[in-house]
């Protein structure tokens, strides 16, 4: 095989390869990507750990067609560092490749591209089209509470869902680790051919891929349900992921339907005294204290090595006193994610859990568990 490409273009493409990659497998082809020929001017790479599939084309000059497998962590490194000419890549005959670019030249290690695991073609799909940024918000606002906890596999991942509404599309995802919840729903895109609503549980790491993705994407992102599998289209790149064959939780449990006690707060005023209170939280338990008061909101955080602070903002708030504690991480967490100056803090008493929302999102809501002070 040998073909000239567009650096910017390649090192673009191995970009987004790197997070799909398996580098700790024992099948080392795992670790590297794909690259073959489907014409005279253009080439295919792919990469995979076997639930995530990423595959793209890149217009290129081929002079020799064929294919290649070379380790996707080291040529990324390599052609980053090139100057901004075209690259020149062969394959020798050992399986390693040759690349130029300019007055630079490499030989890479590769391993024979028939090793490379077959990827099965998903047929005919039904394709709805999403907006990119209503993706990447749903994305942000529900992927800091994934559980990491490789236990409970069934919180492993955000629930996403998409339901036909009328010519467009209702999307919602769901993450919890069990202390925590995030919700985001909105309506929006072009239903096209998809007529009825699917859902799936997306691993964390594939979440992660999909808004790595999204980056340099068009912005309309194509979105399709079929075997187990979702794929995005994305310009020229599609990824394809296997859902997790778990049943989530039904999270609508855990969701108060009403709260005898709600405070509107400023965000960033709440946000700054939140930070400033942790400082002296426990290290082991990240609790903070609210004492919420007519009139006011305290803040107090204690750690017997290091000391004790407290802080206060005047609420609008007349009922009885109420002491509750919350892990301050996971406050911060939903607050980094609310972009409205306003957020309402609504609970009902020291063991239900606090609610986050805010006024101008109707779609969004957080669920955080309180703590034993």
């Amino acid at each position: 095989m040998e073909f000239t490409v567009n650096k910017q273009d390649l090192a673009t493409s191995l970009y987004k390869a790197q997070g799909v990659v398996d580098k700790k497998s024992a099948l080392n082809i795992l670790s590297h990507v794909l690259i073959e020929s489907t014409s005279n001017t253009q080439i295919r790479f792919t990469c995979t750990d076997y639930d995530v599939v990423l595959m793209g084309t890149l217009p290129a000059e081929v002079s020799e067609p064929g294919k290649i497998a070379v380790g996707a962590k080291s040529l990324y490194e390599v052609v980053r560092a090139l100057p901004e000419e075209p690259v020149h890549i062969s394959r020798l005959d050992n399986d390693w490749i040759s690349l130029r670019c300019g007055s630079a030249n490499f030989r890479l290690a590769g391993l024979p591209a028939d090793d490379f695991p077959e990827q099965t073609d998903p047929g005919e799909l039904n394709f709805a089209s999403v907006p990119k940024q209503q993706l990447i918000e749903l994305i942000d606002r529900t992927l800091f509470s994934v559980s990491h906890d490789e236990s409970r596999a069934s919180l492993n991942g955000v629930l996403f869902e998409v339901t036909p509404s009328n010519s467009e599309l209702r999307l919602m995802m769901v993450s919890t680790d069990g202390h925590r919840l995030s919700k985001s729903e909105s309506i929006g895109g072009d239903a096209g051919n998809f007529d009825q609503s699917a859902k799936a549980i997306i691993h964390r790491k594939a979440i992660s891929e999909l808004k790595r993705c999204l980056e340099d994407s068009s912005d309309m992102v194509q979105v399709a349900f079929e075997r187990g599998n979702i794929y995005f289209g994305l310009n020229n790149t599609m990824l394809q992921v296997r859902e997790l064959e778990e049943t989530f939780p039904d999270y609508s449990r855990v969701i108060p339907e009403v709260n005898s006690i709600q405070l509107s707060l400023d965000r960033i005023q709440f946000q700054d005294m939140v930070r400033r209170i942790a400082t002296l939280t426990s290290s082991k338990t990240h609790i903070l204290q609210f004492e919420i008061q007519p009139g006011k909101l305290v803040l107090r955080s204690s750690n017997p090595e290091a000391g004790e602070g407290w802080d206060e903002l005047t609420i609008s708030y007349e009922g009885e006193p109420l002491s509750v504690g919350f892990n301050y991480r996971y406050l911060l967490d939903v607050l980094s994610v609310i972009e409205s100056d306003q957020v309402t803090f609504s609970i009902n008493d020291q063991y239900s859990p606090g609610l986050l929302t805010t006024p101008d999102d109707d779609g969004s809501l957080f669920v955080i568990m309180p703590m034993r002070i």
